[in-house]
């Protein structure tokens, strides 16, 4: 049922994609307001039409248009580049740390388009190997799971696609033999998170937990520490219902996505965890654009000097570890078109767990992208 918030909800995403479309050319946008054409733009606003149902009333012939952005991406070896120079180029295992994350990203967004990429994945070559994909998990430096963790989540979005676009039955099994061990290894039993027990701060683990957890949903495998794991969460909610000072699409949205699964496995605090959700949801309405159209980077009842830039980790060839680009400082970035889709599936995850918000509605839960693959998601058919 299609509740008026939902209704309201739905229509504030709709509107910001609306207004970043570009042209007449199916799956054309920018990412903000005054940039010009953007792989983000496209890849999130497939997520935010999938996420409010609204793809599947596209003709097929405008979502093969839109799909051809992405596959023309994809290079000879199997990855995903958004350089037409490297088309070509052969990248080593080691050498694909800058382009996970693109790759990851590309994959995605072939998924909610239903379309499948031309060539098969022979990057991944690799890590078919059991002792080779069990070392490379274990090869990050898990102080900062926040970065590893997207990795990680990457290559496994990458063999699911190598599973269910090429037959490759045997991943399942190579994945339960391998990053299921290594990750179970690198889980903090004290916090329920991965990589504090290394130096990681609670917040760190959290952000990197969250790229974890999809892996465990999507394989149907038993998560432990639950209740250390609910008790982090927890103690990473800053006051106003945020996860990240100011408020961060990223962040905020990732702590939603923990309470709401975590809630789903157990109901150690339950009291609790409900009084968290309710106190996101009146956070993230405050990211809702007072105009209608879009979410805001930040609440509208914040000031510059109440923002913490957050860090986007950012793999630069040739090197081994992830550096920090601090962004959304700038009080002239508003709205982005990720915000439109994490608030509202953050919307989404805790008025599905509360059930009386008045902003319950029929949001697709669609697995093939991991930021959407909850624990309570319906199971899919190619799974």
């Amino acid at each position: 049922m299609e509740t008026i918030g939902y209704q309201r909800i739905k229509q504030t995403s709709l509107n910001f994609v609306d207004a970043m479309k570009i042209g007449d050319k199916p799956g054309v946008y920018r990412k903000e307001p005054g940039e010009g054409e953007s792989f983000y733009g496209s890849y999130h606003a497939a997520h935010v039409l999938d996420l409010f149902g609204e793809l599947q009333n596209r003709p097929a012939a405008d979502l093969d248009i839109w799909a051809e952005q992405f596959q023309r991406r994809q290079t000879e070896q199997g990855y995903f580049s958004g350089k037409s120079s490297e088309f070509g180029r052969i990248r080593t295992i080691d050498e694909l740390e800058p382009v996970w994350h693109y790759t990851r990203g590309n994959i995605w967004a072939l998924r909610m388009l239903n379309r499948r990429p031309e060539r098969e994945l022979r990057f991944l070559e690799p890590l078919l190997h059991a002792d080779q994909l069990y070392r490379w998990v274990k090869h990050y430096d898990w102080r900062n799971a926040w970065s590893a963790g997207n990795q990680v989540l990457a290559a496994a979005t990458a063999l699911f696609a190598l599973r269910d676009w090429f037959g490759a039955s045997e991943v399942d099994a190579l994945m339960e033999k391998t990053i299921y061990p290594a990750l179970e290894e690198l889980q903090d039993a004290k916090t329920g998170f991965w990589g504090t027990q290394f130096g990681a701060d609670l917040p760190n683990g959290l952000f990197g937990t969250i790229h974890v957890v999809p892996i465990y949903f999507a394989l149907g495998w038993p998560l432990r520490h639950l209740e250390r794991s609910i008790d982090s969460t927890l103690a990473c909610q800053l006051a106003d219902g945020s996860f990240w000072p100011g408020g961060s699409d990223c962040p905020d949205f990732d702590g939603a996505y923990q309470l709401a699964n975590l809630a789903t496995l157990t109901d150690y605090r339950r009291e609790d965890v409900e009084k968290a959700c309710r106190r996101y949801l009146a956070h993230a309405l405050q990211h809702e654009s007072a105009d209608g159209v879009g979410w805001l980077l930040h609440r509208r009842d914040s000031q510059p000097t109440d923002w913490v830039p957050r860090p986007h980790w950012i793999w630069k060839e040739g090197e081994t570890t992830a550096n920090a680009e601090l962004r959304d400082e700038d009080p002239n970035r508003t709205h982005i078109m990720l915000g439109s889709w994490f608030y509202p599936l953050s919307i989404a995850l805790v008025s599905h767990l509360l059930g009386d918000t008045g902003y319950e509605g029929p949001y697709h839960f669609n697995s093939h992208s991991l930021h959407v693959c909850n624990v309570f998601n319906e199971p899919l058919a190619s799974y």
